[in-house]
């Protein structure tokens, strides 16, 4: 009787998830057909007359619709029709794609070769933890459907670089960088400059931001204030500076409205002048910026940047050494480089030695192998007496730092003083730093 019980049960159930799974397939279905219709209202509605409003868009945009001094209907049939470039999908490109998306910007097109980390989330608001791995420009259009399925976006997931820049960024009305390398923001700038596009420039670091436009009616481009990168300008990243979370969306919201004003018309653009933040002070102070250079390289009268090669050459040759060791540390002897797996054998054997961690404070105050001594690169030439008596002749002398660059830099500091301070002992580079550290000894050491 109970087996009998059970069957009938069973069969119950069986029956049960048929039909549950046919009403899945029909609600898939009508979603589906829901979607098809709604896409071809859009286009309907697009291609019926570009100088009306739709009441669909008329409700989506209504409350700037209303806004009194000009920007209106005819502002907002201008964002329609435009197309932007955006250049980065970090944390000033979050919420430069988001307020553009939603202030109804007809075309955007996004361009990050970048995937999200985890340590992106708390500034990069256009992500989130489910987006963990993914490249970021199909993660920036995944949020922009979510907030205005009725504007079109494509997305780029690849570097822009002077080989192919010129060609994507004169399809355009405007460009906004939201990139955070120098060379990058050289390579946009010369490409808008080529292709006569208004360009949108922003940047954060640490708790402060600065934002302007160049290449505007005549204005000046980012050439004309900075013709050469400068060696401190390459050091600064949000992944060695640090920057704390609010800065860079502000100032994507900063940028998201000059572009705005530029494509519609409506207020005036600040192309002469330079906009400083510093969100300590909650204070900002607008520089006057200096008029279009003579002697620019790219926009003056004898420039000598006329191709996007000619960008590249430029760039490449004006790049300080903050750069070169960017992607890899300079060259240590081979005898003095010891892998992080070897050295972590000798902390097993407890053989004497002095760890120095030469990252700066900020750093190594989040994380360090017990035992390091903190003496920043910056001060190590000044303290080399401290280092030789703390090696006292006897005691050899392990660098370390975050990635195996700045241990290189402080390794070969120290071989070279030996001659004028006998009592260093050998001095050896922690190859990789603490990031291999992770990698190959210690999966639980933090993530940076």
């Amino acid at each position: 009787m109970e087996s009998s019980d059970q069957a009938k049960r069973v069969n119950e159930l069986e029956v049960r998830v048929a039909q549950l799974e046919r009403e899945n397939a029909e609600l898939r279905s009508k979603r589906a057909a829901d979607e098809v219709t709604e896409a071809k209202q859009l286009d309907d509605d697009h291609d019926k007359n570009e100088d009306q409003l739709t009441p669909a868009q008329i409700e989506r945009y209504s409350r700037q619709l209303l806004i009194a001094g000009g920007f209106g209907v005819t502002g907002q049939l201008e964002l329609l029709k435009s197309s932007v470039l955006i250049v980065g999908a970090g944390g000033i490109g979050s919420t430069v794609i988001l307020y553009l998306a939603a202030s109804g910007v007809g075309k955007l097109t996004i361009v990050d070769f970048d995937e999200v980390d985890i340590s992106n989330l708390h500034r990069q608001i256009i992500h989130s933890s489910e987006d963990v791995g993914m490249n970021k420009a199909e993660s920036a259009r995944k949020a922009v459907e979510r907030i205005n399925p009725s504007i079109q976006v494509e997305i780029l997931k690849m570097p822009l670089s002077s080989s192919n820049a010129l060609p994507i960024v004169s399809q355009h009305d405007c460009v906004v960088d939201a990139s955070d390398n120098p060379l990058t923001r050289y390579t946009v700038n010369d490409a808008c400059v080529l292709g006569n596009v208004p360009l949108v420039s922003g940047s954060a670091i640490g708790c402060e931001g600065q934002l302007t436009v160049y290449n505007y009616k005549g204005g000046p481009c980012y050439r004309c204030l900075y013709p050469k990168q400068s060696v401190s300008e390459g050091s600064k990243t949000c992944s060695d500076n640090g920057v704390l979370g609010p800065v860079p969306g502000l100032v994507g919201i900063l940028q998201a409205m000059e572009t705005i004003k530029l494509l519609t018309g409506f207020g005036h653009v600040m192309s002469d002048r330079l906009a400083m933040y510093d969100s300590l002070e909650c204070s900002f102070l607008r520089i006057k910026k200096p008029p279009k250079q003579s002697s620019c390289a790219v926009c003056g009268p004898n420039a000598t940047i006329k191709t996007m090669d000619d960008s590249y050459n430029a760039s490449s040759s004006s790049r300080g050494p903050s750069c070169a060791t960017a992607a890899s540390s300079p060259p240590v002897p081979t005898s003095n480089d010891i892998s992080c797996t070897d050295y972590s054998l000798l902390r097993k054997n407890n053989q004497p030695h002095i760890l120095l961690d030469v990252r700066v404070k900020e750093q190594y105050e989040l994380c360090t192998l017990d035992g390091a001594i903190n003496l920043p690169l910056e001060e190590l030439e000044g303290k080399l007496s401290y280092v030789e008596n703390l090696s006292d002749g006897t005691k050899p002398i392990f660098c370390l730092c975050r990635r195996g660059i700045a241990s290189a830099m402080a390794t070969n500091m120290l071989l070279e003083a030996q001659q004028k301070h006998p009592n260093l002992h050998s001095v050896m580079n922690i190859k990789g730093g603490l990031n291999s550290w992770r990698d190959s000894v210690d999966s639980s050491f933090p993530k940076y």
